[in-house]
């Protein structure tokens, strides 16, 4: 899409960390959007419409209406991230080592805690059945991950170092749910904590957190 002059952008979301990383995001570049919520309880995401979108049927995904009219779509949240990251210009540092930690901790969100956390809730929550076994699998990931977190953060501010970035905003989401789900698991990781309530008071942070 580059350069073209965009109209509206329509975000199709749910109350989910996958959902708030997309939303935070819109939040904090300051643009014009509107969300549509999209139900995974109602099986909103199945739908012929929706999947015309997001082939997956995962949420969240963006539809631009360009201003000739056009529209164009962007499923998955490392893509609308990164898009408009870059067409903005903005939440990815200008210094090289910082932007290249900053794309690290953003894939790390995308390909290891986000997977993690979410199956730890699919096993933990929805799973008809509780399997230990798998319960106990996604919750060494994701405190692997928290682990890998915490010490980064015990020599940086953020995840990119000096500059915040796509990367705290693609884990904050995942961290915020655990602090409530599972309070326990931020005891001693001072670094992790202080981030978290940091990014937490936010206006920006907590707008998005907001969105249905």
């Amino acid at each position: 899409m580059g350069a073209l002059e965009y109209a509206m952008i329509t975000l199709y979301t749910f109350a989910t960390p996958n959902g708030h990383k997309a939303s935070i995001l819109f939040e904090e570049l300051g643009l014009a959007y509107r969300a549509r919520s999209v139900s995974l309880i109602r099986g909103e995401h199945k739908t012929p419409e929706f999947l015309k979108i997001s082939p997956l049927g995962r949420i969240p995904a963006a539809v631009e209406t360009l201003a000739d009219g056009r529209e164009a779509r962007l499923f998955g949240s490392g893509a609308i991230m990164l898009h408009y990251a870059l067409r903005e210009g903005r939440l990815l540092p200008d210094n090289p080592e910082q932007r290249l930690e900053s794309l690290n901790w953003f894939e790390m969100a995308i390909s290891d805690l986000g997977p993690a956390a979410v199956n730890l809730f699919r096993f933990t929550v929805r799973a008809p059945e509780k399997l230990p076994y798998a319960i106990e699998m996604f919750s060494s990931e994701v405190k692997r991950c928290y682990e890998a977190i915490e010490a980064r953060l015990g020599q940086t501010e953020y995840l990119a170092g000096t500059s915040y970035s796509i990367a705290d905003i693609a884990c904050f989401p995942f961290v915020a749910a655990s602090a409530v789900a599972h309070p326990g698991w931020l005891d001693g990781l001072i670094n992790l904590k202080r981030w978290h309530d940091a990014l937490a008071a936010r206006p920006a942070v907590a707008r998005g957190m907001a969105v249905p």
